[in-house]
């Protein structure tokens, strides 16, 4: 009789745990069934993505998640929506292995990895980070122009997210890089240097950065920025002009972000989600500037069409990298140029407003981010992007279709700053200024995944 009790007692408990295990798995089953029908927007807000990231906070779904991002067969969106999902579950053990997604077969996974484990602040993900980069700098065709854009992005993205994991040990290695690359790369160093934690040795190298003539004013502009970030308020006697400014006036600049309603604009392997048009610099204040002229939501301060001074405004509060500058092929004359500036500056004065339906994108009195670029640009007598990505099943323009369709701006010189030219701390010095030895990076990251 006492077995008898214990066995209906067992099925009284046990089972409604069996049906709500297996009720989850239906659950999991299902979200997963409509990532292979398309991915989500890449938002928290996004159903789907909310309800993987839930998902992923139950021990059994990450691991069944974990087999998905790396079995065979599965499409680009599909992996990088597990592996932004998968951030969520809290696991160290899951953290550590998520990191061997940067190791994956497909380029388009690995550029999405590299940010999304900075978005993590997954600490396991620095040595492979800090690879990412060392490897693309070390590629003969590496710089704006080189055939394999998706490279260069996920070097990009790692630069990036070594700055939101903030480990201070890397500054070493940022110097390093710094001295190998473009400007484009550049600036993305120098802001995430100036996120890194206690990191003594970011203020002097920014200054030392900020007043070199020898490197461009884009470059010097984001070097500004990230003492202010630094409350370093470093503003020299007197601010000299560089030998170039970097950028073209008038060019197309590119960021991420993913703004308005349209829930298919997230390419992980292209991660263009906000283009804006390089104006020039201005010398204010004791520092340099860089302005600029976009388009973002009315919430943004400012918002609408806009004129802005910063770095830190175009990439959203540095939470995205900056991808680069691009023009049309051919590249817009001197007119063109000045043409597509004259009026960026005048309507980003008019008031206009953003729209969240992209119904026009191109204004004339409501504009999105890429519309409104390439609404300049055709005012100018250019055409970025073939027609048809603006019509019928083409709708609507995305940025990154923008930045696909269009050239690295290959007339801006780029300048190499000889090691001699500026103050590069040492690792060493930089320890001895935080109060630790320098680290080095030692993780082993297993051959086989451990998963149950």
């Amino acid at each position: 009789m006492k077995k008898l009790l214990k066995t209906i007692f067992a099925a009284f408990v046990l089972l409604p745990l069996l049906n709500f295990q297996t009720n989850a798995a239906d659950d999991l089953n299902k979200l997963l069934d409509s990532l292979t029908a398309g991915p989500p927007a890449r938002a928290n807000g996004s159903g789907v993505t909310a309800s993987l990231k839930r998902e992923a906070a139950n021990p059994l779904s990450a691991g069944v998640m974990l087999n998905e991002v790396f079995s065979g067969g599965k499409s680009v969106e599909y992996k990088c929506a597990l592996i932004d999902a998968l951030g969520a579950s809290g696991d160290e053990d899951v953290a550590r292995t998520l990191v061997l997604a940067m190791k994956d077969r497909d380029e388009g996974v690995r550029v999405c990895a590299a940010r999304s484990l900075g978005e993590q602040k997954n600490e396991f993900a620095v040595d492979l980070l800090v690879g990412n980069v060392e490897n693309y700098l070390a590629m003969w065709t590496r710089g704006p122009y080189e055939n394999n854009i998706k490279v260069r992005l996920a070097a990009i993205n790692s630069i990036w997210s070594l700055g939101e994991i903030g480990a201070p040990a890397v500054m070493g290695k940022l110097q390093n890089f710094y001295l190998e690359s473009d400007d484009v790369i550049k600036i993305n160093i120098l802001i995430s240097i100036g996120k890194l934690k206690n990191n003594a040795g970011a203020a002097p190298y920014l200054r030392a950065i900020a007043a070199s003539t020898a490197e461009s004013e884009a470059v010097r502009a984001s070097a500004f920025e990230m003492l202010d970030e630094l409350k370093e308020n470093f503003r020299p006697a007197s601010v000299e002009h560089s030998r170039s400014v970097g950028i073209g006036k008038g060019d197309l600049i590119y960021s991420g972000g993913i703004v308005g309603t349209v829930s298919g604009w997230f390419m992980p392997d292209l991660p263009i989600g906000h283009a804006g048009v390089f104006a020039g610099t201005v010398l204010e204040n004791g520092r340099i500037k860089v302005l600029i002229t976009d388009c973002v939501p009315n919430n943004f301060k400012p918002g609408g069409v806009r004129n802005i001074d910063s770095w830190k405004n175009f990439t959203h509060q540095f939470i995205y990298p900056y991808y680069g500058n691009r023009t049309t092929n051919p590249s817009p004359t001197a007119e063109q140029r000045e043409k597509i500036v004259a009026r960026g500056l005048y309507l980003g004065k008019q008031g206009l407003k953003y729209t969240n339906t992209h119904i026009p994108q191109k204004g004339p009195e409501v504009f999105d981010c890429v519309g409104y670029t390439e609404y300049l640009y055709e005012y100018a007598g250019l055409n970025p992007t073939p027609d048809k990505l603006e019509t019928d099943w083409g709708w609507p323009l995305t940025p990154s279709e923008q930045f696909d369709s269009t050239v690295a701006n290959t007339h801006v010189p780029l300048i190499i700053v000889p090691p001699q030219a500026i103050y590069v701390p040492s690792p060493d010095e930089i320890a001895a200024a935080i109060g630790a030895a320098p680290l080095e990076f030692t993780l082993t990251l297993p051959e086989t995944l451990p998963l149950k």
